[in-house]
């Protein structure tokens, strides 16, 4: 059982040179969909569902999913309440987001689009 709704899916692409990984991407995917902020380009691969390249990822060797949702206060408060471990909300500007650990250290982002 699913304790909230969730409305989006984001896989996060680490990369080291964001141009040249633009290019490869680009290649097959076209060109980006929404580039949100410097650094960062999406693509959408199906309805809801997105791959971003992201040079800033603080965890290149990790998994990274960002996982849309509705409401982040309500979403962290439910996790904290059901024992999941989750951070301080985070507003990049264009959304706002916590996240969430799992045990081998993948992060998972639940994000609200604020823009």
């Amino acid at each position: 059982m699913k304790l909230f709704e969730m409305t989006s899916l984001v896989s996060v692409v680490p990369v080291s040179n964001y141009e040249k990984a633009l290019t490869w991407y680009s290649k097959w995917l076209g060109e980006p969909d929404e580039i949100p902020m410097e650094g960062m380009a999406e693509w959408e691969i199906t309805s809801n569902a997105w791959l971003q390249l992201d040079v800033s990822s603080e965890l290149p060797d990790k998994a990274n999913l960002v996982i849309g949702i509705n409401d982040v206060l309500a979403c962290r408060n439910t996790l904290l309440a059901a024992g999941v471990d989750a951070t301080e909300i985070i507003d990049y500007e264009v959304v706002k987001a916590c996240d969430v650990f799992d045990p081998d250290g993948n992060r998972i982002s639940f994000a609200q689009v604020t823009a």
